[in-house]
């Protein structure tokens, strides 16, 4: 299991049981069936709060989980948004390789193509002489 996985199985088990979550990150990773380690679990709820799909009752020390979360969950959660990024990487690979690749070859090519055009033009206003035949 990845970690982008991983956050949205705390996200899932978090919006299954709402009325029954435990009050430490470990416990909801364990309760979750789940096998973390300790640190890790911290890690990733406080991931989990930083991005606004959970929430921690400080006072009364519980957490909970937002309609925020149990909707980005809904959307593809992390393991989506985590393919968007792949691939919008990869696409600027692909852009990168365009502007160091085809578009010097592009622009080469219309030099030489005007070029020949010019010539074509100067040969036919007897500018200069053409030496083809």
């Amino acid at each position: 299991m990845n970690k982008h996985q991983k956050l949205d199985s705390i996200l899932k088990y978090m919006s299954e049981n709402i009325g029954d979550i435990p009050n430490r990150p470990d416990r909801i990773v364990e309760k979750a069936n789940l096998n973390f380690e300790k640190s890790e679990s911290y890690m990733m709820f406080k991931m989990l709060l930083d991005d606004g799909y959970v929430y921690e009752h400080t006072t009364e020390a519980f957490y909970g989980i937002k309609y925020k979360g149990i909707i980005y969950l809904e959307n593809g959660g992390y393991t989506f948004q985590h393919e968007i990024y792949k691939r919008k990487n990869i696409a600027e690979k692909i852009s990168d390789y365009v502007d160091i690749v085809v578009k010097p070859i592009g622009i080469i090519t219309a030099i030489l193509v005007s070029f020949w055009h010019i010539l074509k033009l100067l040969v036919f206003f007897g500018i200069i002489n053409s030496y083809v035949n």
